[in-house]
């Protein structure tokens, strides 16, 4: 195992923050504009795919009906909050399963609320697989079985989310 990786990925999770819906821009942005604050927000961050997001992508989720059509091509707030969520669950979970949790919990009135809870638990989650990695004899071992295992339950809760509709 690789001691220095192991410290560098912890420190990276550990560091983690998303910005907060206040501290998101309020301020109508263009596609360009918006990709680059994706990046921005969550470059440093181990799970983030490393192609990133794409214009492509960003509008096949708005034809997906994942994310809300843009205004006359401008993004608002709260496309960047989505696509956030959006780029944060991808590895895990469907699309469909994504577009289900934000049509429940984002697409409320208080989607700002809705927002920073996801930011606080993502970075909880954050924090606990570090912390739990360092304590581990093997990391990565543990770290791929509690993976499996937690993306299997969120897959089961999904699917049974589904059934109840």
């Amino acid at each position: 195992m690789n001691e220095q990786l192991l410290s560098e990925t912890c420190r990276l999770l550990t560091a983690q923050k998303l910005p907060r819906w206040q501290e998101l821009p309020d301020l109508e942005l263009y596609m360009d504009q918006v990709l680059g604050l994706i990046s921005r927000y969550l470059g440093q961050y181990p799970g983030f795919d490393e192609k990133g997001l794409t214009a492509a992508m960003v509008n096949n989720y708005v034809k997906m009906g994942v994310l809300p059509p843009p205004e006359k091509k401008r993004y608002q707030r709260r496309h960047i909050a989505f696509l956030l969520v959006i780029c944060i669950l991808k590895a895990s979970l469907p699309i469909a399963s994504i577009r289900a949790m934000i049509a429940q919990d984002l697409s409320s009135e208080a989607e700002d609320a809705a927002y920073d809870h996801f930011c606080e638990q993502f970075e909880q989650a954050c924090k606990a697989a570090a912390e739990s990695a360092l304590r581990d004899s093997s990391p990565l071992y543990h770290a791929a079985l509690r993976a499996q295992a937690e993306q299997a339950l969120a897959r089961r809760l999904c699917s049974d989310d589904a059934s109840e509709k």
